[in-house]
């Protein structure tokens, strides 16, 4: 059976690291190990998970001094000693089946075949998660239940070990790029197949689809400038034409989400016209 390591890069996540560690040790098949790589968090975010390393062998924190999610995904897979290395966000909550879906696809005859793999994401603070499933999945055609993918979603992938010491070389390190699109480009460049299953379940925060897909557009743009890096003019060609259809999305789930109070579990219509700080800059912003 393959082993597997859990890689969540945390920033500042002290109201949100504790329920992702909770899913996380709690799960139907045990996780080899997990490693939260702390982003220099200047919040409880170390104390937190440092509570759960006395409680639990298999969790380690190790701390990456140079900002970004990038760099910090880089460290914990450099540092990851499974067979298969898995990526979640510390505001996500993994399914409580997804370590053994994730193991059990990789050691059946048809996932030996993939190098990857990725499965569906929905939010837990928002509403209609029936919806929700909806929107994310329309554009899936036959991937709806499951077939191979050209790439893979940063809240919830897998990837083999050998492979990421093939194709770390070739990743980027700007931080304005999707590190997600940039691995997975990475694999199909090397020929290397992603699969999708939508039962590999992990639920995340809809805090960054609070904001406007006018606040949102430089992370919505990410896509183009990551693929014209790697020189993928097709990917590029791809990427711009989906932009438009991306915008329409972001455009549909911030009129859901942004008017959802989590809390009270109600819609408050006048939230739209609200103002919103940002709780933290998005993955393709330089931290202040």
């Amino acid at each position: 059976m393959s082993t597997l390591t859990v890689v969540v890069p945390a920033y500042n996540e002290a109201k949100r690291i504790a329920a992702c560690l909770e899913h996380l040790v709690n799960q139907t098949r045990t996780i080899d190990q997990i490693i939260v790589v702390d982003n220099s968090s200047t919040d409880e975010t170390g104390e937190i998970v440092d509570e759960f390393v006395s409680a639990h062998e298999n969790v380690t924190r190790v701390v990456e001094s140079q900002p970004g999610v990038i760099h910090a995904r880089r460290r914990g897979f450099d540092l990851a000693t499974s067979d298969l290395i898995a990526k979640t966000d510390a505001d996500s909550r993994v399914r409580e089946d997804w370590a053994e879906r994730i193991v059990s696809f990789f050691d059946s005859d048809l996932g030996r075949d993939y190098a990857g793999l990725t499965g569906l994401v929905l939010c837990w603070d928002g509403p209609a998660p029936g919806f929700q499933r909806k929107l994310l999945t329309w554009n899936l055609g036959r991937l709806k239940d499951g077939g191979q993918i050209g790439s893979l979603n940063g809240i919830n992938y897998v990837i083999k070990r050998t492979v990421w010491t093939q194709v770390r070389g070739t990743l980027q390190t700007n931080p304005d790029s999707w590190e997600d699109l940039d691995l997975g480009l990475a694999l199909s460049e090397s020929n290397f197949k992603m699969y999708f299953d939508p039962r590999v379940h992990v639920d995340t925060s809809c805090r960054q689809l609070r904001h406007s897909p006018w606040k949102n557009r430089f992370y919505i743009s990410g896509g183009v400038r990551t693929a014209a890096r790697r020189g993928n003019k097709r990917a590029v060609k791809a990427l711009k034409i989906e932009r438009p259809f991306r915008f329409a999305s972001f455009t549909v789930m911030w009129l859901m989400f942004r008017p959802w109070d989590p809390e009270k579990g109600n819609w408050r219509p006048h939230r739209l016209l609200t103002r919103l700080p940002r709780e933290r800059a998005l993955v393709t912003e330089a931290r202040s």
